[in-house]
């Protein structure tokens, strides 16, 4: 699965409105009553564009830099459980080839783990970044998608309620929704996934070591 980054997003509205604004600016200048503006040559058009363009390379050359210390920092690495492990809370389902639970027959490759626990337990986001979906997702029922904006992504299904919403910005540990069995479910639990470029990896290659309590 493969998401438009939101920084992207941000960066092609900014080169827009830059642009916009570069042009624009002689013709306030002439409105204001002060100094007529000289009247725009091809050349004085040429250097607004350069200069939007140098800031907006700025503005790349900053978001990259950012990217970078997301990638250097746990806050934006999804390491943290979105639940904890402990008197009712336990890992039903591993990542792998397993028989498919609602049918009891055949086999599917399951990319998530399943924590299961009491219906409504807490779910928290695993790593700081942006809700990208949030929504009912059929099978997998109501379902959030934060991109952590380094590559990583993660995604919580099943929910019984949502509390964020797409767009939200939300910080790591941050409560996102309650646990259910939205969808196709056999039984109130979290399918958790993690998502590295695009890609599903097993989750347990990037949590902590399981806190139980």
């Amino acid at each position: 699965m493969k998401f438009s980054s939101p920084i992207q997003r941000i960066l092609r509205r900014t080169a827009a409105f830059l642009i916009t604004a570069a042009l624009a600016l002689p013709a306030l200048a002439a409105g204001t009553g002060g100094t007529a503006a000289a009247p725009m040559t091809g050349r004085r058009s040429f250097d607004a564009l350069s200069s939007a363009s140098e800031l907006f390379q700025s503005e790349i050359t900053l978001s990259l830099e950012e990217i970078k210390a997301r990638e250097e920092s746990d806050e934006y690495i999804p390491h943290v459980w979105p639940v904890r492990l402990g008197e009712f809370g336990y890992i039903s389902s591993y990542y792998g080839i397993r028989i498919d639970p609602v049918t009891g027959e055949g086999s599917e490759f399951h990319y998530a783990i399943d924590l299961a626990d009491k219906p409504n337990t807490k779910i928290h986001a695993a790593a700081s970044g942006v809700v990208v979906e949030a929504m009912d997702y059929g099978g997998y029922g109501l379902t959030i998608l934060i991109d952590h904006g380094n590559g990583y992504q993660s995604r919580y299904s099943h929910c019984n309620s949502m509390l964020v919403s797409e767009g939200d910005t939300v910080c790591q540990g941050q409560v996102i929704a309650t646990m259910g069995a939205t969808g196709r479910a056999t039984g109130v639990h979290c399918d958790f996934r993690i998502y590295l470029n695009g890609e599903p990896i097993d989750p347990l290659t990037v949590l902590d070591e399981p806190e139980e309590g």
